[in-house]
């Protein structure tokens, strides 16, 4: 399945496989919308699965969003499809433990 992300309101859908060969059109399409005082949301409760390399890039964008005082709040801690990848790399720490 392709890569789809949809928006409502500042919050991001992603439907789909999130791997190395399509994470960066991703962490693109985001960082056009990661602003101060705009919090934006990334939902990734409808990924199917997602890899190393997409785990890690995940984790540099939400990094920087920290850093440049930006509001980037990811959810997903009940997509059973990703949490594995996430706790073998060490990044399950971008999730956000809200519900929206």
């Amino acid at each position: 399945m392709a890569l789809q992300i949809t928006e409502t309101r500042r919050m991001f859908s992603v439907h789909g496989v999130l791997n190395r060969g399509n994470v960066a059109i991703l962490k693109r399409h985001l960082s056009r919308f990661l602003h101060p005082n705009k919090p934006v949301i990334l939902n990734l409760e409808r990924v199917l699965d997602i890899d190393m390399i997409a785990a890690h890039t995940l984790h540099e964008l939400y990094l920087h969003a920290m850093r440049s005082n930006q509001v980037l709040s990811i959810i997903g801690m009940e997509n059973g499809n990703i949490l594995p990848t996430l706790k073998t790399t060490k990044t399950i720490n971008i999730l956000s433990h809200d519900r929206i």
